[in-house]
């Protein structure tokens, strides 16, 4: 067994916009230093941006969350025509499905793709919010890939669930290191 200074740093995905990448809908970030304070010096940051990925380019038409026929999907805002529910859980199935390594994710909050159990959600005309505690549907489709994986939110960069998160991130990659020995 290596000792933990030979140990790799566990993987953690994290919203590509978090770390100061121009990657938003408007063309802009959501940069959180904290996170590079407190966070980076402990793991290894795997910056991702579904909906560029998805091919959804830079900037782009912003989409809502909307429950429809009893599912949530991701339709333009301003087309609601323009439904991307299918690339935005493609991805989150990929990323689950590519990084089975990964042990933690840290998600935009609000977003339609990333945001986690904070994402409004809209009747079907967008005319109404019926909730605000949807899952984005990139970490939906990712969570049902890897049920267990732990999730923090941008909006919780206080001591407390911070500690939480690295507890439960380093929780897992001993879980999955020693499942592949």
């Amino acid at each position: 067994m290596k000792p933990d200074h030979e140990k790799p740093k566990p993987l953690v995905g994290i919203s590509s916009c978090l770390l100061g990448m121009r990657v938003r809908y408007d063309g802009q970030d959501k940069f959180k230093p904290d996170i590079l304070a407190l966070i980076a010096p402990h793991v290894r940051l795997l910056p991702l941006c579904p909906e560029s990925m998805a091919g959804m380019g830079i900037p782009r038409a912003p989409v809502n969350l909307i429950q429809r026929n009893g599912a949530i999907e991701a339709v333009g805002r301003d087309d609601p025509g323009r439904n991307v529910s299918a690339r935005l859980h493609t991805m989150g199935r990929i990323v689950g499905r590519t990084y089975p390594e990964l042990c933690g994710y840290i998600v935009q909050s609000r977003s339609p793709s990333c945001g986690a159990a904070t994402t409004p959600v809209y009747n079907s005309d967008q005319t109404q919010v019926i909730h605000t505690k949807g899952n984005g549907l990139f970490v939906a489709a990712l969570l049902a890939a890897q049920p267990d994986l732990p999730i923090l939110d941008d909006q919780n960069l206080e001591p407390g669930p911070i500690d939480r998160f690295l507890t439960a991130v380093n929780q897992r990659a001993r879980l999955l290191a020693n499942n592949s020995v």
